[in-house]
């Protein structure tokens, strides 16, 4: 006789995503699992559009074609990401939590999969898999193309890894409940990069973090060059405000600094290059370097002239937008 399932909460946080929220919610009553062993909860932020009922839409199509499933509609009046996770951990009846963003799907045997793996290996404490960055619609494809370039988002495992192993960190993982008790819950003074935070507070009281290649869920970037610019300027600034309020240290890393050597570099380089012809000359190199390599990573994605003319002017507009955030909190700072 096959052993019973550990119980699994699952969790989406959302606020205004009525796009998207519908195919979230599908992406996790679809998962592999055995339906009596899991709940969903949809903690809704006050939204002002139809989130809450595309979100219910879509529980009723599952449940039209697949029975009745455990969902619960909770309320999230901070209106913040960490608060709605807090209280959806709070609230989980799962021994294990899995939580995605509204604006992806989780791969069918995501929950299963993880499960296996965190019953296997007890020093894990949070497993997960790769993520695929796709356009909801084709006018999205060029940003989708560039987040999903390690040029583009730096090199973090769970964007290319194709072998499963033990990393630094994981997206939409699977994470044993217990951790919350010891690491403590999100950090609601953070408006982003609030898993960057928790995740060295797991680091720093031993947890370990294991991801799982054949696990592949989705990830639905901007529509739009205006919304990647307005996202990647808010996660440069929150990264140093991230950095500045942790206590462990350990959630940002070196690809989080980049921009800000980047944009520093161009600030520094064309003002020393008005008084020295030398400045000009590594103002010139540096220009090479960088779009040598953006050109060499954008034909990976296509041979396209056109379309690889695009995706370097793309990954100059996200760099320069996320490293003027972090500049402008340096130098600026948050009270």
């Amino acid at each position: 006789m096959e052993q019973k399932r550990p119980f699994v909460t699952a969790m989406i946080v959302v606020r205004n995503e009525e796009k998207y929220v519908g195919k979230a919610v599908a992406s996790l009553l679809r998962q592999d699992y055995p339906k009596e062993c899991f709940e969903l909860l949809i903690i809704d932020g006050d939204s002002e559009d139809k989130t809450l009922l595309e979100a219910k839409r879509a529980v009723r199509e599952y449940e039209k074609e697949y029975g009745s499933v455990q969902v619960h509609y909770l309320e999230n009046p901070k209106r913040l990401l960490a608060a709605g996770w807090n209280i959806g951990i709070k609230e989980a009846k799962g021994e294990y939590v899995v939580r995605i963003d509204a604006h992806a799907q989780a791969d069918p045997e995501l929950i299963g999969k993880c499960v296996q793996i965190l019953n296997e290996r007890t020093d894990v404490v949070c497993a997960g898999g790769r993520i695929v960055t796709e356009p909801l619609t084709e006018k999205g494809r060029l940003i989708a193309d560039v987040m999903s370039s390690p040029f583009g988002v730096g090199n973090a495992r769970f964007r290319y890894a194709e072998s499963s192993g033990y990393v630094d960190t994981v997206a939409y993982g699977v994470y044993r409940k217990s951790i919350f008790e010891k690491a403590g819950y999100f950090n609601e003074s953070f408006e982003r990069n609030q898993d960057n935070d928790m995740h060295g507070r797991i680091k720093k009281c031993g947890g370990k973090f294991y991801l799982e290649a054949s696990v592949t869920s989705t990830y639905h970037a901007r529509e739009t060059i205006k919304g990647m610019m307005k996202q990647a300027f808010g996660n440069g600034k929150w990264g140093i405000i991230g950095w500045r309020k942790s206590e462990s240290k350990k959630g940002i890393s070196v690809r989080h600094m980049i921009p800000l050597y980047f944009v520093s570099g161009n600030l520094i380089l064309c003002i020393a290059g008005i008084f020295r012809k030398e400045f000009r000359a590594m103002f010139m190199i540096m220009y090479l370097l960088y779009f040598g390599a953006a050109v060499y990573f954008a034909l990976k994605k296509t041979k396209n002239i056109l379309k690889v003319i695009e995706m370097c002017g793309c990954y100059w507009i996200l760099h320069i937008s996320y490293g003027i955030g972090s500049l402008s909190e340096v130098f600026i700072g948050r009270k």
